[in-house]
């Protein structure tokens, strides 16, 4: 389409540009008082004049094409960029989204388990990548979810969770018609859920406590791990962990 865009002023300033008197037979004029050099200095001239005279025509033609050209170049780059942003953000990419926030952590979730005082481990999961990489499979979930048709019409639904003089789990429950929120409150969970594993299982390597059990309760049910591990903390005679704010001021000090 852009071929035929730029082929179309181009051929008009060509044909603009040719004299019609190049497509006409050439005759010759007799007469007794134009001398052949006279006549030469007038072919000279008036051949002059017709060559030049279209140039007008010609800087009015392109100076006309120009603002058509852009228009048509800008639309048909804004109208590729949306179709690149539809086809990222489109009903398929959520689904293949949702099956990575599932199935990505649970590598990470097996060396906590198995491996957890391996060097492996240590360097695979002391840092935040993998804790990083989950977040951004989450956040485009929700961005690409707002991008869908009436995709914030959830939202509205949404405050009624929120509304202590309605039903707050019935509403909870309405909102799980909708695939996208599915979708993000599903990878929203299972990213928390290997923070806290992990948080779990640093504290156990600080101070020494046995956490298989309780990362893995984690990982099951979330909140009920980080439970055990307190009780775990507990009977093992470690204590609960201190308050950490307080220690960072001790340490300043």
């Amino acid at each position: 389409m852009k071929l035929l865009l730029l082929l179309f002023p181009i051929s008009s300033l060509i044909v603009a540009a040719v004299p019609s008197s190049a497509f006409a037979p050439t005759t010759r004029s007799i007469s007794s008082n134009v001398t052949p050099q006279t006549q030469r200095v007038g072919h000279s001239q008036s051949t002059h004049l017709h060559l030049f005279a279209p140039l007008d025509e010609v800087a009015a033609l392109a100076s006309s094409t120009q603002p058509f050209l852009e228009g048509a170049f800008n639309s048909a780059s804004t109208s590729s960029s949306l179709d690149v942003a539809s086809g990222i953000f489109d009903s398929e990419n959520i689904k293949t989204a949702f099956s990575v926030a599932t199935f990505f952590p649970q590598l990470p979730w097996l060396f906590l388990i198995l491996l957890p005082n391996t060097g492996v481990t240590k360097k695979l999961l002391g840092g935040y990548e993998i804790i990083t990489l989950c977040c951004l499979v989450h956040f485009f979930i929700v961005s690409a979810s707002i991008v869908q048709p009436d995709g914030t019409a959830p939202m509205a639904e949404f405050a009624d969770v929120f509304d202590p003089s309605g039903d707050p789990q019935k509403a909870m429950v309405g909102m799980m018609q909708y695939p996208n929120f599915v979708t993000e409150e599903w990878s929203h969970v299972l990213t928390w859920d290997l923070f806290v594993g992990r948080w779990i299982w640093l504290d156990g390597l600080r101070r020494g406590i046995f956490t298989s059990h309780s990362v893995l309760l984690c990982n099951l049910i979330g909140p009920p791990g980080l439970l055990l591990h307190w009780l775990t903390c507990i009977l093992t005679g470690k204590g609960l962990p201190g308050n950490e704010a307080t220690s960072l001021e001790e340490m300043e000090d």
